[in-house]
């Protein structure tokens, strides 16, 4: 049972590995929204995050394992307050425009 509990504890860590600003590694990962060359929005345990760069590709996403590999150049990583749906409303939105 404690072995359970530990393993469930591991997985619902959130945690960010940023290599030399060309490869990044997330844990935490509930859910992956909107995503290009330019901006990838995906919802973690720790709340929804923006990441901003250029040629920005998903090497793997592997949501079971709550784990993103991501290569390109990183720009920005930013945490958004409120939900993934509530931010592509907005994105949507500003396109149909």
């Amino acid at each position: 049972m404690e072995e359970k509990k530990r393993s469930m504890e591991i997985q619902s860590q959130h945690q960010l590995t940023l290599v030399n600003r060309g490869f990044l590694s997330i844990e935490g990962v509930q859910n992956l929204g909107s995503y290009d060359q330019e901006a990838i929005y995906l919802e973690t345990n720790s709340g929804a995050l923006e990441v901003k760069g250029s040629n920005l590709h998903i090497q793997q996403l592997n949501l079971d394992q709550g784990k993103l590999l991501i290569d390109g150049e990183i720009h920005s990583l930013i945490y958004i307050e409120g939900a993934l749906s509530k931010k592509g409303k907005g994105f949507f939105s500003r396109l149909m425009k």
